[in-house]
């Protein structure tokens, strides 16, 4: 019987998406911190026999309340996930301590941008492998509006052009989207979700290890070995959610070309004939849900029994 029982919470009370997003990583961060504390830092260097004999010394009574800590810290922070990412992606503000910083990120991705651009114009003939692996690159870029960071670009990049043939703004779109896709393929796209969230939040946690764990120890230089570690596992874990980020996109994407029809049929709209006229209602569309003063073109509903008869447009 796991820790939890003791509070009357059983395993299956809590989704998987709040262990493995939320109270793992928190639970990753206390063990770190909790460790070093028992061990003797930050007064004295941390020894094995000190941590043996503290946490021997708190015992049952101890574990339970970490346990408690980390559930009540992960449930707070479950709220905060899209905030987590959002600090990841670059969104820093304009103005505020970190605006410079998010200044000084959009400019290097700027250049880099640049660069790739000059590499597929100047070097397409002579080094056709460097000039597609440039192309590769760019294809993780968004065309304008460049964040400071490669995650927020890589993610940025998926909106803007996931739902562009079809007249869809994608961010827009999806959350009615989301509503309207099949269990599969629902499970199937929270699933990439999920890794990108727990990629994020691992590198998050790893990265506040790195810092907590260098004000515990920086009086004992050789244990700064263990803020390295947690700085080299934050640096993994930041690249594993750039490629979870690429799959999740490719995810959003294809659930935006395969379904996008179905959310007029669910909507009761009338079947497009064309793209031509799909972007067309996508438009009204998208005008109805931004809800800003004024009432948009009327969007024409199907009569009874048509909707699910009109085939998808090419």
């Amino acid at each position: 019987m796991s820790q939890l029982a003791s509070f009357g919470i059983a395993d299956s009370d809590l989704a998987p998406r709040l262990k493995f997003v939320n109270v793992l990583p928190t639970a990753i961060l206390l063990i770190i911190v909790a460790s070093l504390l028992l061990s003797g830092a930050p007064a004295n260097a941390p020894s094995f026999e000190a941590l043996v004999d503290n946490a021997g010394h708190y015992g049952w009574v101890g574990a339970a309340l970490a346990t408690a800590g980390s559930l009540v810290v992960g449930l707070l922070l479950q709220p905060l996930e899209l905030a987590s990412i959002q600090v990841l992606e670059g969104y820093w503000g304009r103005s505020g301590p970190l605006a410079p910083l998010a200044a000084f990120g959009s400019w290097m991705q700027e250049r880099r941008k640049s660069r790739l651009d000059w590499v597929i114009d100047h070097l397409t003939d002579r080094l056709p492998v460097l000039a597609d692996s440039a192309a590769q690159k760019l294809d993780l870029l968004p065309d304008a509006n460049l964040l400071p960071t490669k995650l927020g670009n890589r993610l940025r990049a998926a909106e803007d052009r996931a739902g562009a043939p079809y007249g869809l703004d994608a961010v827009m779109a999806w959350p009615r989207l989301f509503f309207s896709l099949p269990e599969d393929a629902l499970q199937k796209v929270t699933e990439y979700r999920n890794q990108l969230d727990i990629a994020v939040r691992l590198c998050i946690t790893f990265g506040l290890g790195a810092l907590i764990t260098t004000a515990l120890l920086v009086l004992h230089p050789l244990w700064l070995a263990v803020p390295a570690i947690c700085a080299l596992l934050s640096w993994f874990a930041y690249h594993a959610a750039l490629h979870a980020a690429t799959t999740y996109g490719i995810a959003f994407t294809a659930a935006i070309d395969v379904y996008r029809m179905k959310l007029l049929r669910d909507l009761s709209l009338k079947m497009p004939a064309n793209t031509d006229e799909e972007r067309d209602i996508n438009g009204k569309l998208m005008a109805l849900w931004e809800r800003r003063g004024g009432w948009p073109a009327p969007v024409d509903y199907a009569p009874a029994g048509d909707s699910d008869t009109s085939s998808d447009p090419a």
